[in-house]
């Protein structure tokens, strides 16, 4: 499968049984929470998001987590340790790579750095809606950093979130915490939560992606052409995104910078 991303060709291998596609829009069906914003037509924006005493407290006690994952899987960090060398320290250790995973994965919102209250208004405001870290759908109250080493597949293949049931009717965020670059941050085809199914070819249940196996469905191929863009949101920024968008599937491109995320997903109150 090919595709572009900021408009360099790049080439995907997905392996995996084929779910045979409906001709309908799945979001046109379920509660759009981009609409009537400026940025729906896109599927996402890139906006201000907490003060910035409140982004260095979240991004601060973020990359502690990192620090603590790496010293529960054995590895010694010092205090002040820059978590966007965390290749440096794992390398291809891809045991050492899961241990730390298994624990920043998830985590009960309580564990947040700042009030979870300050980011749900934050995020009820750029949808125009009260939202809130709650899924209706399993009941799930958390949040997940996401760590992507440099030149290693850490990341998920092209998908929809909504491929998975329960993610279906929210909205997500991505924050940076640390290695985020315009060569690092997600990969995103705008537009694309409006495509009919059946312009899109997926897999029934997990896919292997370049040689990896993932648990999320993955895009084979697609009749619309696949121009992927790389919002690049900044230190005092957060991107916005419908889990309706085909998003992932690109390598962090940094030279020497791991890149770590925090994401959340949030419906309506």
């Amino acid at each position: 499968m090919k595709a572009r991303i900021q408009h360099q060709q790049v080439e995907y291998q997905i392996e995996g049984e084929t779910q045979p596609a409906e001709a309908r829009v799945l979001l046109a069906s379920d509660q759009d929470l981009t609409a009537g914003q400026p940025w729906s037509a896109a599927g996402y924006t890139v906006a201000s998001f907490l003060s910035p005493q409140e982004n260095a407290a979240l991004r601060e006690g973020l990359a502690e987590k990192v620090r603590v994952a790496l010293r529960a899987a054995g590895a010694a960090v010092a205090a002040d340790w820059p978590v966007e060398q965390y290749h440096q320290i794992v390398g291809d250790n891809q045991g050492l790579h899961l241990a730390v995973v298994n624990q920043t994965k998830e985590y009960p919102l309580e564990a947040l750095p700042v009030p979870v209250a300050l980011v749900e208004q934050r995020v009820s405001e750029l949808c125009g809606r009260a939202v809130r870290v709650h899924n209706p759908h399993n009941g799930q109250r958390a949040f997940h950093l996401r760590l992507a080493r440099p030149g290693r597949t850490d990341n998920n293949p092209l998908h929809r979130d909504v491929w998975l049931d329960r993610l279906r009717d929210g909205i997500n965020i991505y924050f940076p915490v640390a290695g985020s670059t315009p060569d690092s941050s997600l990969t995103l085809v705008p537009g694309s939560h409006w495509w009919p199914e059946d312009r899109t070819e997926r897999t029934a249940g997990g896919a292997t992606y370049n040689g990896t196996t993932y648990s999320v469905p993955a895009l084979k191929g697609s009749l619309e052409p696949l121009e992927l863009v790389r919002p690049h949101p900044g230190p005092e920024q957060v991107l916005l995104f419908s889990p309706y968008l085909l998003h992932g599937g690109a390598l962090n491109l940094n030279s020497d910078a791991t890149r770590i995320s925090l994401e959340m997903r949030f419906w309506a109150v």
